[in-house]
């Protein structure tokens, strides 16, 4: 008897060819100009409120992590308010005259006598594009049509919000202005920055207005005041070149690990399931969107609209009472047990296999074990690598535990590269790259290309060819273990254990690296330390939408997000700009004005000092890559083993110990659901959990709202 698996259901385990069914694919239509118009306006206004929101508000952080409550939350006004307004004003031409022309008038009576129109005004840009949007609306109800999005175009414009949320502030935009400025604020005789660090930096990428820039971080006031865009011009362009070339690599891996992700391993996505849910029930027959008439879905939302209504309330009536959600309480050695409740951690958690969020869950317990067994034993901090808060070897052993969570799954995915790599070079292969966003070819191409452009950058800077090359690999299988993880995990809020410029930077030393290498890799902690949100995780998880669309409208798809990827930038870091000219970038988001480039620098005038490789932290990352191999070799062998490897890499994250019980809250409730109501329940209750999430990213966004019209600042719903 001959064992394997039949021919035909390899086939359709292994998806050569479509992703999805006909019908499926016959019910997304094609794409037109309008969603590339409707997308890039909103991926504008995402990139300028998400900073307004951060310096001037200073409320919820709606694009600090992969969760993306800013994409969401704009989603869900196209989808609920915009599109629905479209649909029921062009029923009849005169309605929607009528309509566009009370919003001109309401927008006028507003903004006269028209001198204050800023256009870092979230409220401004807002509201001119509805006014412009009703009037387009108006005029295609002439015709019997109107300006609400198909399904097609509802997955291009999400897909273009995710990544402007991947860049605009914790991504990119926030930390690339003060990083290449802060050095000449911040430098004084004491730390004698400019005196040890300016010989190893070339001058062409860092900002000085020869006064340490006091006007970008102590403000002009509020008087006419004049932004300097010529002194940041060049800088901004050489670093432009860098990371458009590291952008293009992350975009073309996403899409060569697609299909393996989403068709042969069939990866759950959580993140992306509230969307897809909208998406779906988008009808052109219909007004409403079906996913806002579910009961369950509103049921879930109340959960997080309650909680939240009473937090924001709390900022505006003195003594109001708020529900308290994070408790925590001391354990041994020095350890102690962290529980936070966070829906939109909770609602994803939800969408997971159980044996997933107890993998999460179980490792983070056990990782305090193991963090107190190290203070216990005296076992101090030896090296400041990013986010340490034991000892620096604890991010060692998640390192090598990444890395092999990556390279066990290039292993699986072998056939599938195989098969791409026959693509590249042209020979014939069984795999079909007609329903990518791209071809393999120019997939490959571009990711070498891209990685290049890095690499020819660092060799710019003075950085040694090898080491430049072995940052680009270090820091694409990070991001590759982390995009691999969000897709598969769901988690919304993540960090990696160690990041690639400590791999070079701590790991190697100066001895080996050299100083003009140290300095150099010190500067990539802008796009490649605090990485809690970037591109490829957000693309990858994208590109989850595309499966349904016609394969003409899926090419169409990659030049979406490069326009987003530019507008993204641009509004960004124009408004960074603005604002912080305007206020002070110091009187306004700490962390990324303050805390950030005082740490890159103070990084690298440290690590300028002879230190050769270390070794022990070699020893332990070859410690934790051999833990993940065994941990999943016991899941592949023994069914029972109960705690699924993907947690280990990220155990010993601040993020996940403040996590791991809103994992441990939804694995519990999963399982009783399962146990008691089978797989029925548990599908009808998905809405309900689907509503949580959504309830979560609507309640913030609305408060952003009322905050930014009454002027209230400070007023953070949620911090995960």
């Amino acid at each position: 008897m001959r064992v394997g698996i039949p021919p035909d259901l390899r086939q359709y385990l292994s998806m050569r060819g479509a992703s999805v069914t006909g019908k499926e694919e016959a019910d997304h239509r094609p794409l037109t100009l309008r969603s590339l118009v409707v997308g890039s306006f909103l991926s504008l206004f995402l990139g300028v409120g998400a900073n307004y929101a951060d310096i001037v508000i200073k409320g919820t952080y709606m694009t600090l992590d992969f969760s993306a409550p800013g994409a969401i939350f704009v989603f869900l006004v196209l989808v609920g308010l915009m599109n629905t307004v479209y649909k029921l004003a062009a029923r009849q031409a005169a309605v929607a005259v009528a309509t566009a022309a009370a919003a001109a008038a309401l927008w006028g009576w507003h903004y006269y006598p028209f001198d204050k129109l800023p256009l870092y005004s979230p409220g401004v840009l807002f509201s001119s594009f509805m006014v412009l949007s009703l009037v387009a609306n108006a005029v295609l109800a002439a015709t019997g049509r109107n300006l609400a999005l198909n399904r097609s175009e509802l997955i291009v414009v999400y897909i273009m919000l995710l990544v402007v949320a991947s860049l605009a502030t914790m991504g990119l935009c926030e930390t690339l202005l003060p990083t290449i400025s802060g050095m000449f604020y911040y430098a004084s005789p004491e730390n004698r920055w400019q005196e040890l660090l300016l010989p190893h930096l070339p001058n062409q990428i860092l900002v000085n207005d020869g006064h340490a820039n006091k006007d970008f971080y102590e403000g002009i006031g509020t008087g006419a005041y004049a932004v300097p865009y010529g002194l940041w011009l060049r800088p901004l362009l050489l670093w432009g070149i860098m990371l458009l070339g590291l952008y293009l690599a992350m975009v073309c891996a996403a899409v060569i690990l697609r299909r393996q992700w989403m068709d042969r391993e069939r990866l759950a996505y959580p993140l992306m399931q509230a969307a897809q849910a909208m998406i779906r029930q988008e009808d052109d027959g219909r007004a409403v969107n079906g996913f806002f008439r579910s009961r369950a879905m509103w049921a879930g939302a109340a959960i997080p609209i309650v909680f939240g209504l009473f937090s924001g309330l709390g900022k505006y009536i003195q003594g109001f009472p708020m529900f308290p959600t994070a408790w925590s309480f001391p354990v041994f050695g020095g350890q102690s047990i962290n529980m936070t409740l966070s829906f939109a951690v909770l609602g994803f958690s939800y969408l997971i296999s159980p044996d997933i969020s107890a993998g999460i869950w179980g490792f983070a317990l056990m990782a305090k074990l193991e963090k107190a067994i190290f203070v216990t034993e005296g076992v101090a901090k030896v090296q400041d690598v990013w986010a340490v808060a034991n000892s620096e070897l604890l991010n060692y052993q998640g390192l090598g535990a990444l890395l092999a969570f990556v390279g066990v799954g290039l292993w699986v995915g072998r056939e599938h590269l195989r098969e791409v790599g026959r693509k590249f070079v042209g020979l014939e292969s069984r795999l079909s790259d007609d329903d990518e966003i791209m071809s393999y070819r120019a997939a490959v191409l571009g990711l070498l290309v891209g990685c290049g452009i890095v690499v020819a950058w660092l060799a710019w800077l003075g950085t040694p060819i090898w080491a430049g090359v072995l940052f680009i690999v270090a820091a694409m299988a990070i991001f590759t273990g982390l995009s691999r993880t969000v897709a598969e995990a769901g988690v919304p809020a993540l960090i990696s254990p160690m990041v690639a410029p400590d791999v070079m930077i701590f790991g190697l030393g100066s001895n080996v690296l050299g100083a003009k290498a140290v300095a150099n890799f010190a500067m990539t902690y802008t796009f490649a330390t605090d990485i809690r949100v970037f591109l490829m995780g957000m693309v990858a998880n994208g590109l989850k939408l595309i499966e349904g669309m016609n394969r003409r409208s899926r090419r169409y798809v990659f030049w979406a997000i490069v326009v987003a990827v530019f507008c993204g930038l641009i509004s960004s870091l124009w408004t960074g700009m603005q604002l912080a000219y305007k206020d002070g970038g110091i009187n306004s988001a700490p962390w990324f004005f303050n805390g950030m480039p005082n740490y890159i620098y103070k990084t690298a005038v440290d690590t300028l000092k002879p230190a050769g490789v270390y070794w022990m932290g070699i020893a332990f990352a070859v410690v934790g890559a051999v833990a993940m191999l065994v941990l999943t070799w016991l899941r592949q062998r023994f069914l029972w083993w109960p705690l699924h490897p993907i947690g280990f890499p990220i155990m010993t994250s601040w993020i996940v110990d403040w996590m791991w019980f809103s994992v441990f809250l939804a694995w519990l409730i999963k399982i009783t659901l399962l146990k008691y109501g089978g797989a029925s329940l548990f599908s009808r209750s998905r809405n309900f959990f689907l509503g949580i999430v959504v309830g979560r990213m609507l309640i913030s966004g609305v408060w952003l709202v009322i905050d930014f019209m009454t002027g209230m600042v400070g007023n953070q719903i949620f911090w995960i």
